[in-house]
């Protein structure tokens, strides 16, 4: 026995359904900060590569306008 009133297991009974339901849901939001984080990730790895992409043409650009006016 566990020496509780039928009021007290009630009690607890509802507290752990609550518990279980709260835990579902937070199951639930941690998904989809998951999903969301990973979408970012992609769009920060895409972003530094155009970023990556701009400074390269941007330093050949320099270096090719740099060429000719040497030649002129």
């Amino acid at each position: 026995m566990s020496g509780m009133t039928e009021f007290e297991e009630g009690k607890l009974v509802n507290a752990v359904t609550q518990l279980h339901k709260d835990i579902e849901k937070l199951n639930m939001a941690v998904t989809r900060l998951n999903v969301r984080l990973a979408k970012q990730e992609i769009q920060l790895a895409k972003g530094k590569g155009m970023a990556a992409g701009v400074v390269a043409l941007a330093s050949i650009a320099g270096g090719l306008s740099s060429y000719i006016m040497g030649k002129i």
